[in-house]
């Protein structure tokens, strides 16, 4: 059985600037968190100098044409913020814009869809000086940034994404203690959300008022949650846990206001500005598409522990690949016709999905890559059923285009690239794995057998 795709499908592959740009000294960049705290706190990035990923800096242009060879229909990147502004946000870096401009018209002339991110993980470090995403102020910086964007790549970039991820980006850095600046605590981390949230709003006003015909809108990281037991209870859980994690953001952005599941939990709204529910009303502006990252489900149960009376478990039947990932294919057409029944009426595009294996220590080995294929076969499925079942998904874009530096989960040690990086080379030799001919010819007759 062949499983296939419409004609116009935007197979693509997806990576950011602070996974695989470098040239962190060059063209007048400022520093941005992972460049400050790096040498503080080496452990935390795994020991991998954010100046040492693949350097699509330099290599871009090559890297375009071997995207235009495998047949990519797509390209999802993102700006760092801190080669616009790298000082603060009064001086732009006309350098920094000419960079990306130059590498968006490449991406035309390669007849390749643009998508780009405004906030990838990489705030500039003077953000977090001047008081980070929790500062009312950050509203304006990040908007005066957009709009400085918008007006020099506007009409280059086909799909804008304003913020990615920040269920993790923004959790992660205040509630969670994972990510810069390593803070750990919900109050402040519920705050920074809420105005993640109204920037994103202004973005997306000042957008649509300079008349540009491109798109705009968030990439969310979604996992759908399921419970293990029919319990009431337990189910019930799995509602609020999908409500949080992901309809925290994509209830405010498609529809105005956080999800109404929530609301009766003091735990949260105790921890929200007085009158936020007249201040999303007010400001609101929907998404003109719907941006999924996917990689795994979550799983709970019911808890009476005061917060939103729920815990994470963990389902031990289901495959796991090195990064820790849960692989399970049909989540991913769970999440396309849930999409689909939650928020009527949007494209869908599969901004990310991939597998990580660490690395075993043999480059040669390292590009059979089999694991992937299989994953990426599943996963099409999944997809292409989901699209006959009436889900308006337009797009998937694999993770990643080649190997990345993922941070503060495991630095260079894994492998998610289509194309395998040589960091032991001065010019970060590329090889195309297994799977990157597998994708060509998965591009080529739009069908997955």
């Amino acid at each position: 059985m062949n499983f296939t795709f419409p004609k116009d499908f935007l197979f693509g592959a997806a990576c950011s600037a602070c996974q695989i740009e470098s040239g962190c000294h060059e063209g007048g960049k400022g520093k941005d968190v992972h460049e400050h705290f790096y040498p503080i706190y080496p452990d935390k990035f795994f020991g991998a100098d954010p100046n040492e990923s693949a350097d699509f800096y330099h290599k871009y242009p090559e890297d375009i044409q071997k995207m235009k060879e495998l047949g990519l229909k797509c390209f999802r990147f993102s700006i760092s913020w801190s080669r616009i502004y790298p000082n603060g946000p009064e001086e732009v870096c006309q350098a920094g814009l000419d960079y990306y401009s130059d590498m968006l018209d490449k991406l035309k002339e390669a007849g390749i869809v643009t998508f780009f991110d405004l906030f990838h993980c990489d705030l500039p470090y003077w953000v977090i000086e001047k008081g980070g995403i929790l500062e009312p102020a950050f509203i304006d910086w990040f908007s005066s940034y957009a709009e400085t964007c918008f007006r020099a790549l506007g009409d280059k970039v086909d799909y804008w994404c304003t913020v990615n991820e920040p269920s993790i980006n923004i959790m992660a850095s205040y509630a969670y203690g994972s990510n810069a600046p390593f803070l750990k605590d919900m109050n402040l981390a519920i705050k920074a959300c809420h105005n993640m949230i109204l920037a994103h709003y202004k973005c997306l006003h000042i957008y649509k008022s300079l008349g540009l015909n491109g798109k705009i809108g968030a990439v969310i990281h979604m996992q759908p949650v399921y419970s293990l037991s029919m319990d009431p209870k337990d189910q019930a859980a799995a509602e609020r846990d999908q409500a949080f994690y992901t309809g925290w953001w994509l209830d405010p952005m498609l529809k105005g206001h956080y999800p109404e599941i929530l609301m009766d939990y003091p735990y949260l709204t105790e921890k929200l500005p007085e009158g936020f529910a007249e201040e999303l009303k007010e400001n609101f502006i929907e998404n003109d598409y719907i941006a999924i990252n996917y990689y795994s489900p979550g799983f709970v149960e019911y808890e009476d522990n005061g917060e939103l009376d729920y815990k994470i478990i963990v389902n031990e039947e289901l495959p796991k690949d090195g990064y820790g990932f849960t692989s399970y294919p049909q989540g991913l057409y769970d999440t396309m016709l849930y999409l689909k029944d939650t928020y009527p009426g949007k494209d869908i595009i599969i901004t990310e999905n991939g597998i990580g294996i660490k690395k075993w220590g043999n480059y040669d080995e390292e590009l059979v890559d089999d694991y992937r294929v299989n994953y990426m076969r599943e996963h099409l499925r999944s997809l292409s059923r989901a699209i006959k079942a009436g889900a308006p998904v337009i797009g998937y874009l694999h993770w990643s285009i080649m190997d990345t530096n993922e941070i503060y989960a495991g630095g260079y040690n894994f492998m998610f690239g289509l194309n395998q990086v040589r960091y032991d080379t001065p010019e970060k030799t590329r090889i195309p794995r297994k799977s990157w001919y597998y994708y060509q010819q998965v591009i080529k007759e739009s069908t997955v057998n």
